[in-house]
């Protein structure tokens, strides 16, 4: 009995693999095109993101999608009704050749793969930027290509159909086909093991999958940009306004740890524009600041608010500084080298669409890293420069940088590579050469970051105009030897630790003598950078209902012994030193 059943059971395994093994014979041609089209993006990000360093992860992409596509080409060839899986065969070819299309238009347009900054930009167009963004980006030839494209996939589609697999022998075909089938479930066993984060935060997926999810995510945003929207507060009440400083400029950093700067010791010259304009007295640098988080979105909803350690409801319920200074008679841009939405970039998003300008170097979501360098926002400056010189109206601008955000090596030009491993200072100069490596990749963004910061205050030179530098958050670059970047999660000092920097053209230190005063003399008080619209209002001569003179660190009623408190933790008794 148990003979006959072992018979009967190891038939049907032949048989099945008989036909599994036909149907991707058959289906050759269509398996290797799908292959392709699911594989190419994969590739690129791979490569585009971390060069040569991730090849086993890409050997292993390669056989598991590889894989995936015989056995899901097979599986449709095998289904009782035969009219269903041609038809799912046909519409999963032309989708694959459709995103793919598309997303050859995002790579070679914005160097990013199709995500959810970009549906989100689609969703939201009108007829009219549809047609602009047409004739800027695609133009007559880029209609012919696309044409053409289409009925190319025609073609291959037809010719791809009456491909067939047929050498070598049929036996060896097995054994490869065999193969093939264990590599694929080992690299799917190595894929969930020690990627799961990735694969859960669509970092590793197939153009389809990903077009999906981020479709579900920009549809998601929207409605909680949209909720954000109409229950944030819209009324600030200006109780004083005094102010006189016609150009107020926020450059706004990115994961800069201050103690990592030659301007606050560090022994690398890492910060030559930014030491000579302190040593002619142009800047005053603040030794003892801090952020209140360590991920920008969370941040941003304190530096820019009025919400704080002890004004602790839902962040937007408060009032802005963009709101603020359109109130106070400021005409306000944003203009950000980050992503322009997404789950990251909502915030940030938020501000920028209150604000009278708003533009970004290029469309992007948060999984999509970029290679643009921060310089690309000097003619977004320029520009509003020129426009507000023609308006007559005072001027709030917010500069929003990538910094020194990993991966680190994408943050400045060739141009600007000056340190390399060998020259990483003790007490790090005894890891390994991978991570010295690294760390001279951010030490190289922070020498860049000089340049960007310096260029902006250039701009400003012949002006009366305040500029402030403030990143959002620090950064941990293997300063215990064994972590590097931030996280929202229990930041540690060094991703708290922030530069903050004010310079002061020379007509702005003539005319407002007293508050470059105040400023320096407060450069050694310890601060949180939740109150940063109370020292901004109060070096304008602009007070809100709001506002607080304790929490502006340029005030003379500032309360030096407010405990910094980050997450219900106190900065300096909990975190400091640890």
């Amino acid at each position: 009995m148990f003979q006959g059943l072992w018979s009967r059971a190891k038939a049907g395994v032949l048989w099945l693999w008989a036909r599994l093994q036909r149907e991707v014979e058959q289906h050759a041609g269509i398996i290797g095109a799908l292959f392709v089209l699911n594989w190419f993006t994969i590739f690129w990000l791979n490569l585009h993101r971390y060069q040569t360093q991730q090849l086993g992860v890409l050997a292993v992409d390669f056989f598991f999608v590889l894989g995936g596509t015989a056995l899901y080409v097979a599986l449709l060839g095998m289904l009782p009704v035969k009219a269903v899986g041609r038809g799912l065969l046909f519409f999963s070819f032309f989708l694959s050749a459709l995103l793919g299309g598309l997303e050859c238009f995002s790579l070679w347009n914005y160097q990013a793969q199709i995500g959810a900054g970009i549906i989100t930009a689609v969703m939201q167009t009108n007829p009219q930027e549809a047609v602009e963004f047409f004739w800027c980006y695609v133009g007559v030839k880029g209609l012919l290509l696309g044409i053409s494209f289409a009925l190319l996939s025609f073609v291959l589609w037809r010719w791809l159909r009456g491909f067939r697999w047929s050498r070598p022998s049929g036996h060896l075909r097995s054994r490869l086909l065999f193969v093939l089938l264990l590599l694929t479930a080992g690299a799917g066993g190595i894929l969930f093991k020690y990627y799961h984060s990735f694969i859960i935060n669509n970092d590793l997926d197939i153009p389809v999958v990903r077009v999906g999810l981020s479709l579900d995510t920009a549809v998601k945003n929207m409605r909680s940009f949209e909720e954000i929207s109409t229950q944030a507060a819209v009324e600030p009440e200006i109780i004083r306004n005094d102010s006189s400083v016609p150009y107020v400029i926020f450059i706004l950093g990115e994961s800069t740890n201050r103690r990592r700067l030659h301007l606050y010791g560090y022994p690398l010259e890492n910060t030559p524009n930014l030491d000579e304009l302190s040593s002619r007295g142009e800047l005053a640098v603040f030794r003892e600041v801090i952020a209140p988080q360590g991920a920008t979105a969370a941040a941003l909803r304190e530096i820019f608010t009025f919400a704080d350690a002890e004004n602790t409801d839902t962040w937007y319920k408060y009032n802005n500084l963009i709101d603020v200074m359109k109130k106070a008679g400021y005409h306000t841009c944003w203009l950000s080298n980050q992503e322009s939405s997404g789950i990251w970039g909502s915030v940030s998003e938020f501000y920028g669409k209150r604000s009278d300008v708003c533009r970004y170097t290029q469309i992007r979501e948060s999984h999509e890293e970029s290679g643009r360098l921060d310089e690309e926002l000097f003619p977004l400056v320029d520009e509003a420069l020129a426009g507000a010189e023609g308006i007559g109206q005072k001027h709030f601008m917010v500069v929003h940088l990538m910094g020194a955000h990993s991966l680190y090596y994408l943050r400045f030009p060739y141009l600007f590579t000056k340190f390399r491993a060998e020259d990483i200072p003790a007490p790090q100069d005894g890891l390994t050469e991978e991570r010295r490596t690294e760390i001279a990749q951010y030490e190289n963004a922070i020498f860049y970051n000089d340049f960007v910061v310096s260029s902006i205050i250039g701009k400003f030179w012949d002006k009366d105009a305040l500029v402030i530098y403030l990143p959002d958050h620090g950064e941990a670059v293997y300063d215990h030897g064994y972590r590097s970047g931030h996280v929202e999660e229990n930041p540690t000092q060094e991703m708290l630790e922030v530069p903050l920097v004010f310079w002061g053209s020379p007509e702005f230190r003539s005319k407002h003598s007293d508050k470059w005063e105040q400023l320096q003399a407060a450069v050694n008080r310890p601060y949180m950078t939740d109150d940063m619209i109370h020292t901004v209002l109060d070096l304008l001569d602009i007070a809100t209902a709001e506002y607080d003179p304790a929490k502006s660190i340029i005030n003379p009623a500032f309360n030096e012994k407010r405990p910094r408190m980050v997450q219900g933790r106190d900065f300096d008794k909990e975190i400091f030193g640890k």
